[in-house]
């Protein structure tokens, strides 16, 4: 099997082992078990547990922003819709949820998995996000006077689709709920920030 499907069936995985077991038991041992490989073969491809859970959150991370992509000819309002995956289906969006409940909860116990998680999630996502805002800038679409700042408002906005409840565990309002809010962060941030040229 060609090295990149390889590594994206054990992704794959080692993601539902993640959704079944938690960060803590999640073993590299396990992962090599129910991927019919050795565990030379999985460290090969992954030198250690973080570097496997690393990939997971790349993975969701391209299900949670659609960036890098050239959105030039789309009007900014759907664009944004589309970056933030605003056109998935319910039971995509519902995956999407339980993905971020789980790491939510299980970052909150292991600062191995907060770290990786803000580095490689919510940092990347900031970075794509600020270079796809500066770039709508340059062309002059938008108008903020720092890229990096604007995009950091609009992810907290976003993220206020998901809410916590009293047990500290994130809420879901269901699919359309958390549609309407984010149209409406995006109408908001763009009536502040669209260019007057």
């Amino acid at each position: 099997m060609p090295t990149a499907a390889r590594r994206d069936e054990i992704v794959a995985v080692a993601t539902q082992m993640f959704q079944e077991a938690g960060y803590a038991r999640l073993t590299t041992d396990a992962v090599a078990a129910r991927c019919h490989i050795s565990k030379r073969t999985l460290y090969q491809l992954f030198p250690s547990k973080a570097a496997l859970l690393t990939a997971i959150i790349d993975q969701h991370r391209a299900r949670m922003v659609r960036l890098p992509a050239d959105y030039d000819d789309v009007p900014l309002d759907r664009a944004l819709d589309l970056i933030f995956g605003n056109d998935i289906d319910d039971e995509a969006d519902r995956e999407r949820f339980a993905f971020l409940q789980l790491i939510f909860v299980e970052a909150a116990q292991h600062p191995e998995l907060d770290q990786i998680s803000a580095t490689h999630g919510k940092g990347v996502i900031l970075q794509l996000l600020g270079d796809w805002i500066a770039h709508e800038c340059r062309r002059g679409r938008l108008d903020v006077p720092d890229p990096k700042d604007a995009a950091r408002m609009l992810m907290d906005m976003v993220a206020g689709s998901i809410t916590h409840g009293l047990d500290g565990r994130l809420a879901w309002d269901g699919s359309d709920r958390r549609r309407a809010y984010v149209r409406e962060c995006i109408r908001v941030f763009l009536s502040g920030t669209m260019s007057a040229r």
